[in-house]
């Protein structure tokens, strides 16, 4: 059953994506499989979920009947999911990502040149914050508004965390750690008729 907090999370994201996005902005559902099987970055970890963790995977992430989720077994990881899906985390879901991910995220990794994946679980409750800050002040949601306010930095091999740029703090509430959150990884793919396909380089 889902929580207050997930309803509240996903209309907000639905109230975020509904902006009509720029013209040379398009929406990728998720990174394509053949741009990711070179990733150079890995875990040596395995994942910690269970299968009683699928049903509320989907529940939060909002892909009942739209997306397939699988869980690792004990010698996949996080670098070399099966063909055709994606890896993810359950905390970026406690942060406010959902499925098919937002177009103004798509978009600014794309500019940042990552996939969604690599971004720590702060950095998507970050950029809807601030998604909806702009969104009220009527401010186009485009990758250059968001690295005129926010900067990117890495938090290890093959992850970054976007945040506030210089002093500006004018977003908080995160929580300070996510303990152990590298290893509640899962696999995900798209049923049906693929969309855009997602370009950046992962070099």
């Amino acid at each position: 059953m889902s929580s207050p907090r997930d309803s509240m999370v996903s209309s907000t994201a639905a109230s975020v994506d509904s902006v009509p996005p720029s013209p040379e902005t398009q929406e990728p559902w998720l990174p394509d499989q053949d741009e990711l099987s070179s990733v150079p970055w890995y875990e040596e970890k395995s994942s910690t979920l269970k299968l009683s963790d699928i049903y509320i995977i989907k529940e939060k992430g909002g892909t009942m009947g739209k997306f397939e989720v699988v869980l690792p077994h004990p010698d996949e990881r996080t670098h070399r999911p099966p063909p055709g899906f994606h890896t993810f985390y359950v905390n970026q879901l406690d942060m406010g990502l959902r499925f098919p991910i937002l177009r103004f995220l798509t978009s600014l990794c794309k500019h940042i040149k990552i996939s969604p994946s690599q971004l720590d679980p702060n950095s998507y409750s970050f950029l809807l914050a601030l998604a909806v800050l702009l969104s009220y002040h009527d401010i186009p949601l485009i990758p250059y508004v968001f690295m005129q306010l926010a900067q990117i930095k890495r938090l290890g091999p093959g992850k970054f965390y976007i945040s506030h740029k210089g002093g500006h703090t004018f977003i908080k509430g995160n929580p300070g750690s996510h303990k152990g959150w590298m290893r509640r990884f899962f696999y995900i793919k798209r049923d049906g008729k693929r969309r855009s396909r997602w370009r950046c380089d992962m070099s």
